[in-house]
């Protein structure tokens, strides 16, 4: 008989969401409106729907998920820390976890897929929910193992442990962002509500054809389009996905590439005509840096006497990241005389770059290594003969060093013929895709104009 009621309670459940979940989707719709500086984001979240049958995706407490399978039922929750150097089976005892539960919770995990592995690396200052386990109350544990999966244990109606893992429920959400440089790319793009890993990529993306240092002005715009995946549980951005579509405009001339991926899944970017993004070498392999001494002759600031300086210096606090300058082959990484720590890379049978005074190396940067565009391969120093913090970066052509800033380098591969109208077809999904967030967001002005409009009459 009970086991009937709670069968009817389930589908009665089900069958309200189902119902409700229209107008769940419908007020859950995400639009930022513009800051002061009329830099905008507009959002549409695309939403997976949660059934409540199945109980792969994760419950925002482990009092929900006892109820929702139907375990013994648990009282008065708390939380803890996992603390560094701590294992799970001490901070349990820590807790007050008795030794027979705290033995019973651990094997049920171990039995896990990868449990072994997933007990050896919990994270330090993971979040402990908790219940403790007493004669007539169950015991429950919710792990916030990674951003993306949660570890719940609970005890089943005859008192055995059990543990399982579980997706945190996430939706996608497409996003433009849309601003107006001030100072300066960096702190006009945090401001709009970009991500940091975002900025980057579209640095990245954009380092072959703008020179950051020289050709930023005020006043200056940029767009991007991108997705997020944002937790549902906590409301808070865990990833973001590949620039779908980037422009900056530069004293008026704008620059528009667009995310068509190759045959092998990559993203890979080019302007409206199939042209490639892709140079051979950046014109700068840094970000937010000064440019300090250009090539060419100069009173050197160490020696004192006048001397060709044969590459860029650019002025960067210690331990600002410095990028690979295109695709390639470490040649060398180690010191280097008067350049101190010094990274040499081998990008073509002609090209190379060399990039002198680090402070260290990325831990991934060996002799022989392959690296790739964009990517970090060192940090900023003052090694060897240097006044200050700064990088020092070459360009070197048939092994001789040569202007950064004046070469003509080859581009990417194109788009090829044969595609060009599928390309094109992509570009104008691309384009219907910003319009429709930027129609949504005037669509959400207006409507809050209106209401704000209202209220002031109400008022009056």
């Amino acid at each position: 008989m009970k086991k009937l009621f709670k069968i009817k309670c389930l589908y009665n459940n089900v069958v309200t969401l189902v119902l409700c979940f229209p107008l769940y989707v419908f007020l859950n719709t995400d639009t930022a409106l513009s800051s002061p500086q009329q830099i905008t984001q507009v959002e549409i979240p695309t939403k997976k729907p949660l059934d409540l049958t199945k109980i792969e995706e994760s419950a925002d407490t482990v009092l929900n998920t006892v109820q929702k399978i139907g375990a013994m039922p648990i009282v008065n929750v708390k939380k803890t820390n996992l603390k560094v150097n701590e294992t799970l089976s001490s901070a349990l005892h820590r807790i007050n976890f008795k030794t027979k539960n705290v033995n019973e919770i651990i094997n049920s995990i171990y039995k896990l897929k990868n449990g072994k592995k997933i007990l050896s690396t919990l994270p330090a200052n993971m979040i402990i929910n908790y219940s403790n386990p007493s004669k007539l109350i169950g015991g429950g544990l919710k792990l916030s193992y990674s951003k993306t999966y949660d570890i719940f244990v609970w005890q089943d109606l005859k008192s055995n442990f059990v543990s399982q893992v579980f997706l945190r429920p996430t939706k996608l959400t497409k996003t433009l962002v849309k601003g107006v440089i001030h100072s300066s790319l960096y702190n006009s793009a945090i401001k709009s509500g970009m991500p940091e890993s975002t900025l980057l990529d579209m640095i990245s993306l954009l380092g072959f054809s703008v020179d950051f240092q020289r050709e930023i002005r005020q006043g200056d715009t940029f767009e991007v389009l991108y997705t997020k995946e944002i937790d549902i549980l906590k409301n808070k951005t865990i990833k973001t996905k590949p620039i779908t579509y980037v422009s900056i405009t530069l004293s008026g001339k704008k620059l528009s590439y667009y995310n068509y991926n190759d045959k092998y899944g990559l993203p890979q970017y080019y302007d409206k005509d199939g042209k490639s993004s892709k140079r051979t070498i950046m014109k700068t392999p840094i970000n937010g840096a000064r440019l300090s001494s250009r090539y060419g002759v100069r009173r050197h600031p160490v020696l004192g006497y006048t001397k060709m300086h044969r590459g860029l210096d650019f002025a960067a606090p210690s331990g600002t990241p410095i990028f690979a300058a295109g695709d390639g082959i470490v040649e060398k990484a180690g010191w280097n005389g008067s350049y101190g720590k010094y990274i040499k890379i081998r990008h073509t049978g002609t090209y190379k770059t060399a990039y002198a005074h680090l402070s260290g190396f990325h831990r991934n940067i060996k002799v022989g290594k392959r690296v790739q565009q964009g990517k970090t391969i060192g940090y900023v120093g003052s090694t060897g003969r240097s006044t200050g913090p700064h990088l020092h970066y070459e360009v070197l052509r048939n092994n001789k060093q040569v202007n950064p800033m004046k070469i003509k380098l080859p581009t990417g591969k194109n788009i090829q013929p044969n595609m060009i109208e599928t390309f094109k077809n992509h570009v104008q999904n691309i384009m219907t895709q910003k319009l429709a967030l930027e129609k949504t967001y005037e669509n959400e002005k207006l409507a809050s104009n209106a209401e704000v409009s209202l209220q002031k009459k109400k008022l009056n």
